[in-house]
C-alpha cells in the first residue's frame, strides 16, 4: 500500500492511550497537512510525548485512529511508516559506540532490503544531511563523546537522511544553543513537507508554527494560529504564568513572562 509521492497529511482522530488505569492522552484530534509545520506545546506531563509515539508507532493507542494519507496506520508495514514519516525523540544515548557516521547512516535502514550494503548515493545523502547541521567535521566522532546539543544536530541529520515525506518532531531544539536552535528550524521548516513538533519555547513555536495546539492533563485545550492560542489568559490557565504578549512590525509575537 503506497503512501503519497510527495508530502504526507497525518490525521488523528478521537485518540486516546491508556496505560496500566491511567488515562495519559484523551480523544485527542489532530491535523497536520499541505506542508504545514505544526507545534504541539503544553506543560511537562502534559501528553505531548505520548502523542508524538502514538503516531510512529512506539505505543499502541487505546481508542481512536491514525491516519497518514488517508490510510489507517496500522494497515501499513511498519517499514513504510519509517521510511516515510521521519522521526527525531528526546533519547539520544546508545549502548554502542557508534561513530557520527554509522548514526546518521541509521537513517538510510528503512530503504534498504535485508542485508543490502550502504552504497554511495546513501553516503552523499547523509554527508549532505550533517552538512546542513553543520556536523560534517564530526563524522569520525564517537557519538556518545558529543555534547547534548551536538548529538541533536547529529539526530536531525539522521532524520534527514531518511528523506521523508513528514517529520515528528520531539523538543527539536533541546540542549541547543540559540543559533542552532534557529539554524535547524530554518532547515526543517525549508523542506516544505509536514512536521509536527513538540516545542518548549512558546516564541519559536509562534515564530516557526502555522499551526499551534496546546495540551493539559492529556487534552487538547486551545487549537488555533499563534495569535489565537496564545494568549494571556491561556498562558495563565495552561503555565501557570503571568505574561505580556506584543507583535513586532511583521505580526509576530513576544512573549515576555513577568511572574507566576
Amino acid at each position: 500500500m503506497d503512501l503519497g509521492e510527495n508530502d504526507m497529511d497525518i490525521r488523528v482522530k478521537d485518540l486516546s492511550v491508556h496505560i496500566g488505569k491511567k488515562n495519559i492522552i484523551k480523544d485527542i484530534n489532530v491535523d497536520v497537512d499541505n506542508g504545514e509545520f505544526v507545534g504541539i506545546v503544553g506543560p511537562n506531563g502534559s501528553g505531548k510525548s505520548t502523542l508524538l509515539k502514538s503516531i510512529y508507532r512506539m505505543l499502541k493507542p487505546s481508542a481512536g485512529i491514525i491516519e497518514l494519507d488517508n490510510i489507517l496506520i496500522e494497515k501499513l508495514p511498519i517499514k513504510e511508516t519509517a521510511k516515510n514519516l521521519g522521526v527525531m525523540t528526546q533519547s539520544s544515548s546508545y549502548s554502542f559506540d557508534f561513530t557520527v557516521e554509522e548514526i546518521v547512516m541509521m537513517g538510510r535502514t528503512p530503504h534498504k532490503k535485508l542485508m543490502e550494503p550502504d552504497n554511495d548515493e546513501d553516503y552523499e545523502i547523509a554527508y549532505e544531511s550533517l552538512n546542513r547541521v553543520g556536523m560534517e567535521d564530526f563524522a569520525e566522532r564517537k557519538f556518545n563523546t558529543l555534547s547534548g546539543g551536538e548529538k541533536q544536530r547529529v539526530l536531525i541529520a539522521r532524520a534527514l537522511t531518511g528523506q521523508p515525506k513528514a517529520l515528528i518532531l520531539d523538543e527539536p531544539t533541546n540542549h541547543l544553543d540559540i543559533h542552532y536552535q534557529i539554524s535547524l528550524l530554518e532547515i526543517v521548516k525549508s523542506l516544505k513537507i509536514e512536521i509536527f513538533a513538540a516545542m518548549h519555547d512558546l516564541n519559536l513555536a509562534a515564530y516557526y508554527c502555522s499551526k499551534i495546539y496546546v495540551m493539559k492533563n492529556g487534552r487538547i485545550v486551545r487549537s488555533g494560529n499563534p495569535k489565537e492560542v496564545f494568549t494571556i489568559d491561556t498562558l495563565r490557565e495552561v503555565f501557570d504564568v503571568n505574561a505580556a504578549i506584543s507583535e513586532d512590525k511583521t505580526g509576530r509575537l513576544n512573549i515576555v513572562y513577568t511572574g507566576i
